[in-house]
């Protein structure tokens, strides 16, 4: 079995390093001091338009479709020299790879392009609750159907991204008479949805150069059921 890396792989390799030296290594100490978060928003969107937002996703929906290995390699030379830049670029990645995996066509057809293409800064992940993180089963959040949609009420914490996200994944609970780890739902809420209320910013030990605020808290935020990941 061959272990070497590709031409491909090599490629963003390399390219990720360059990009790490060229434009987060100068400002990467002024920036655990200043916080001056319109900075990393900009490099986050020439990630972008480098293609490291959809590293695995297909082509079709203007990923890379570079693969998993070419996205670690990547996200490893983002890390060494700047933690909260590639965790950003992880999530996001991450975000459109659910979008991928789970969404409707019309979801990955309207959101998966823009968190690619870098008119969203980036994608958020709303799972973490002061009862639930590594263990989701203890999600407290609800989210109501009525004619109108669902309407989400509950407190997240923790929630990388959250102030400047296009779009949040939101973990609510949409049945609750079912077992123990069943009748959870996601859903897809835009940032700036009436309801979508972002609290302010830790300070952190690590990884001041991003924003990770300490409450995220859907207050009668109503979506429509097109917000919906899957089916219940």
């Amino acid at each position: 079995m061959d272990f070497r890396l590709k031409d491909e792989q090599l490629m963003i390799q390399k390219t990720a390093r360059d990009f790490a030296k060229k434009e987060l290594e100068p400002v990467a100490k002024m920036l655990d001091k200043t916080k001056d978060f319109s900075i990393i928003i900009d490099n986050l969107k020439k990630l972008a338009q480098l293609g490291f937002m959809g590293l695995a996703v297909p082509e079709c929906y203007g990923g890379s479709q570079a693969g998993s290995i070419a996205y670690s390699l990547a996200l490893t030379e983002i890390g060494r020299v700047c933690a909260s830049t590639a965790v950003t670029m992880s999530v996001t990645n991450m975000v459109a790879e659910l979008l991928v995996e789970f969404g409707t066509e019309l979801q990955k057809q309207k959101y998966i392009p823009k968190l690619l293409n870098g008119e969203y800064a980036a994608g958020s992940f709303a799972l973490t609750e002061a009862s639930a993180g590594s263990d989701p089963t203890n999600i407290k959040t609800m989210a109501v159907e009525n004619e109108d949609g669902y309407l989400i009420n509950g407190s997240k914490l923790f929630i990388t991204s959250a102030e400047y996200a296009g779009i949040i994944i939101v973990w609510a609970v949409t049945d609750k008479q079912a077992e123990r780890g069943k009748g959870m739902s996601a859903f897809i809420v835009e940032r700036d949805t009436p309801g979508c209320i972002i609290g302010k910013n830790e300070e952190k030990m690590g990884q001041r150069r991003w924003p990770c605020p300490g409450r995220m808290v859907p207050r009668h935020l109503l979506v429509d059921i097109s917000r919906l990941f899957g089916v219940l």
